[in-house]
Protein backbone atom coordinates (compact mmCIF):
# COMPACT_ATOMS: atom_id res chain seq x y z
CA UNK A 1 0.00 0.00 0.00
CA UNK A 2 0.98 3.35 -0.61
CA UNK A 3 2.29 5.41 2.10
CA UNK A 4 2.31 9.29 1.95
CA UNK A 5 3.47 11.45 5.26
CA UNK A 6 3.61 14.64 3.14
CA UNK A 7 0.18 16.13 2.21
CA UNK A 8 1.40 17.29 -1.32
CA UNK A 9 1.28 13.53 -1.92
CA UNK A 10 -1.88 12.67 -0.43
CA UNK A 11 -3.45 15.42 -2.97
CA UNK A 12 -1.69 14.09 -5.98
CA UNK A 13 -3.27 10.75 -5.09
CA UNK A 14 -6.39 12.57 -4.20
CA UNK A 15 -6.18 14.36 -7.75
CA UNK A 16 -6.39 10.90 -9.48
CA UNK A 17 -9.41 9.46 -8.55
CA UNK A 18 -8.05 7.63 -5.41
CA UNK A 19 -8.99 6.31 -1.69
CA UNK A 20 -6.87 7.74 0.85
CA UNK A 21 -7.27 6.23 4.39
CA UNK A 22 -6.71 8.85 7.16
CA UNK A 23 -6.83 10.67 10.59
CA UNK A 24 -9.52 12.29 11.87
CA UNK A 25 -9.96 13.95 15.43
CA UNK A 26 -10.35 10.41 16.86
CA UNK A 27 -10.83 7.57 14.15
CA UNK A 28 -9.56 6.43 11.20
CA UNK A 29 -11.39 7.77 8.13
CA UNK A 30 -11.68 7.01 4.52
CA UNK A 31 -12.34 9.20 1.63
CA UNK A 32 -11.88 10.49 -1.67
CA UNK A 33 -12.30 13.70 -3.79
CA UNK A 34 -15.51 14.70 -3.31
CA UNK A 35 -16.26 15.73 -6.84
CA UNK A 36 -15.36 12.50 -8.13
CA UNK A 37 -18.49 10.35 -8.63
CA UNK A 38 -16.56 6.96 -9.34
CA UNK A 39 -13.95 7.62 -6.48
CA UNK A 40 -17.12 8.04 -3.93
CA UNK A 41 -18.62 4.85 -5.72
CA UNK A 42 -15.71 3.01 -5.35
CA UNK A 43 -15.53 3.82 -1.64
CA UNK A 44 -19.36 2.72 -0.66
CA UNK A 45 -17.92 -0.70 -2.83
CA UNK A 46 -15.04 -0.84 -0.56
CA UNK A 47 -17.18 -0.71 2.55
CA UNK A 48 -19.84 -2.53 1.25
CA UNK A 49 -22.12 0.31 2.16
CA UNK A 50 -25.90 1.67 0.30
CA UNK A 51 -24.99 4.12 -2.35
CA UNK A 52 -27.87 5.69 -0.94
CA UNK A 53 -26.39 6.70 2.36
CA UNK A 54 -24.61 10.08 2.74
CA UNK A 55 -21.28 11.02 3.40
CA UNK A 56 -19.70 13.69 5.70
CA UNK A 57 -17.98 16.42 3.54
CA UNK A 58 -14.71 17.68 5.00
CA UNK A 59 -13.96 21.46 3.62
CA UNK A 60 -10.45 22.94 4.03
CA UNK A 61 -12.13 26.47 5.60
CA UNK A 62 -15.16 27.89 6.82
CA UNK A 63 -15.70 30.18 4.12
CA UNK A 64 -15.49 26.99 1.46
CA UNK A 65 -17.88 25.08 3.29
CA UNK A 66 -20.32 27.99 3.38
CA UNK A 67 -20.63 28.41 -0.32
CA UNK A 68 -22.42 25.09 -0.79
CA UNK A 69 -25.23 25.81 1.80
CA UNK A 70 -28.68 27.82 0.85
CA UNK A 71 -28.02 31.26 3.06
CA UNK A 72 -27.41 30.72 6.24
CA UNK A 73 -29.47 33.59 8.84
CA UNK A 74 -27.62 35.21 10.90
CA UNK A 75 -27.71 32.81 14.14
CA UNK A 76 -26.87 30.06 12.69
CA UNK A 77 -23.40 31.50 11.04
CA UNK A 78 -22.72 32.42 14.38
CA UNK A 79 -23.17 28.91 15.62
CA UNK A 80 -21.19 27.58 12.36
CA UNK A 81 -18.09 29.95 13.70
CA UNK A 82 -18.26 28.47 17.48
CA UNK A 83 -18.35 24.83 16.33
CA UNK A 84 -15.28 25.07 13.13
CA UNK A 85 -12.79 24.30 12.72
CA UNK A 86 -13.84 21.71 15.35
CA UNK A 87 -15.23 18.40 15.79
CA UNK A 88 -18.53 19.01 15.07
CA UNK A 89 -20.17 18.05 11.84
CA UNK A 90 -23.26 20.68 10.54
CA UNK A 91 -26.16 19.10 8.28
CA UNK A 92 -27.80 21.75 6.16
CA UNK A 93 -29.72 22.60 2.84
CA UNK A 94 -27.45 22.36 -0.22
CA UNK A 95 -27.62 24.57 -3.31
CA UNK A 96 -26.70 23.69 -6.51
CA UNK A 97 -23.04 23.84 -6.68
CA UNK A 98 -22.56 20.44 -5.61
CA UNK A 99 -23.53 17.30 -7.28
CA UNK A 100 -25.88 15.14 -6.40
CA UNK A 101 -24.40 11.94 -5.56
CA UNK A 102 -23.40 14.37 -2.37
CA UNK A 103 -27.00 15.00 -1.52
CA UNK A 104 -29.45 13.63 0.42
CA UNK A 105 -33.02 12.86 -0.46
CA UNK A 106 -34.10 16.10 1.20
CA UNK A 107 -31.10 18.04 -0.68
CA UNK A 108 -28.91 18.10 2.51
CA UNK A 109 -25.31 17.79 3.14
CA UNK A 110 -23.46 16.99 5.75
CA UNK A 111 -20.31 19.26 6.46
CA UNK A 112 -17.33 19.52 9.04
CA UNK A 113 -13.95 22.08 9.40
CA UNK A 114 -11.59 19.98 10.55
CA UNK A 115 -9.13 21.15 13.63
CA UNK A 116 -7.17 18.37 13.17
CA UNK A 117 -3.67 19.43 12.23
CA UNK A 118 -2.54 16.50 9.37
CA UNK A 119 -6.66 16.91 7.75
CA UNK A 120 -6.11 20.84 7.91
CA UNK A 121 -2.94 20.45 5.88
CA UNK A 122 -3.90 17.92 3.81
CA UNK A 123 -7.46 19.92 2.69
CA UNK A 124 -5.43 23.39 2.60
CA UNK A 125 -2.94 22.04 -0.05
CA UNK A 126 -5.80 20.20 -1.81
CA UNK A 127 -8.42 23.52 -1.37
CA UNK A 128 -11.12 21.32 -2.54
CA UNK A 129 -13.87 18.93 -0.50
CA UNK A 130 -13.31 15.84 0.59
CA UNK A 131 -16.00 12.84 1.26
CA UNK A 132 -14.84 11.18 4.46
CA UNK A 133 -16.47 8.39 6.38
CA UNK A 134 -14.95 5.61 9.05
CA UNK A 135 -12.86 3.33 7.91
CA UNK A 136 -14.94 0.42 8.60
CA UNK A 137 -17.16 -2.51 6.79
CA UNK A 138 -20.72 -1.11 7.09
CA UNK A 139 -22.65 -1.53 10.01
CA UNK A 140 -19.24 -2.95 12.10
CA UNK A 141 -17.33 -1.27 14.92
CA UNK A 142 -14.94 0.68 13.50
CA UNK A 143 -11.32 -0.42 14.90
CA UNK A 144 -8.96 2.16 16.51
CA UNK A 145 -6.37 -0.19 15.31
CA UNK A 146 -4.78 0.85 12.15
CA UNK A 147 -3.03 -2.08 11.19
CA UNK A 148 -6.76 -3.63 11.19
CA UNK A 149 -7.74 -0.94 9.07
CA UNK A 150 -5.05 -1.56 6.77
CA UNK A 151 -6.24 -5.14 6.37
CA UNK A 152 -9.92 -3.95 5.74
CA UNK A 153 -9.00 -1.62 2.78
CA UNK A 154 -6.09 -3.88 0.72
CA UNK A 155 -6.58 -2.57 -2.30
CA UNK A 156 -4.60 -0.72 -5.35
CA UNK A 157 -6.69 2.40 -5.36
CA UNK A 158 -6.09 2.98 -1.18
CA UNK A 159 -3.06 4.85 0.30
CA UNK A 160 -2.71 5.74 3.40
CA UNK A 161 -2.08 9.74 4.76
CA UNK A 162 0.25 8.33 7.47
CA UNK A 163 -0.52 10.86 10.78
CA UNK A 164 -2.31 10.07 14.27
CA UNK A 165 -5.43 10.86 15.04
CA UNK A 166 -6.80 13.13 17.70
CA UNK A 167 -7.36 12.73 21.24
CA UNK A 168 -10.79 12.03 20.56
CA UNK A 169 -12.79 9.25 21.96
CA UNK A 170 -16.13 9.12 19.26
CA UNK A 171 -17.26 10.40 15.73
CA UNK A 172 -18.26 14.01 15.26
CA UNK A 173 -21.04 15.28 17.31
CA UNK A 174 -23.93 16.01 14.37
CA UNK A 175 -26.41 19.15 14.79
CA UNK A 176 -28.99 19.91 12.01
CA UNK A 177 -28.63 23.57 11.44
CA UNK A 178 -32.04 24.28 10.56
CA UNK A 179 -33.80 22.68 13.51
CA UNK A 180 -30.82 22.61 16.09
CA UNK A 181 -31.70 19.03 17.07
CA UNK A 182 -28.30 16.80 17.88
CA UNK A 183 -28.37 13.86 15.45
CA UNK A 184 -25.45 12.57 17.33
CA UNK A 185 -23.16 12.97 20.47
Amino acid sequence: MNTFNEPEEAVQWLECGKILLHPTEGIWGIGCDAFNFHAVQKINHLKQRESLKNFIILAPTISHALQYFKPLINSQIDFINEVWPGHTTVIYESNDLLPIHLKSVNNTIAMRVSNHKPIKSLLSKFNSLMVSTSANISNVPTSTNLDEVLDIFQDHDVALYNFDNGSAIKPSSIIDLKTMDCIRE
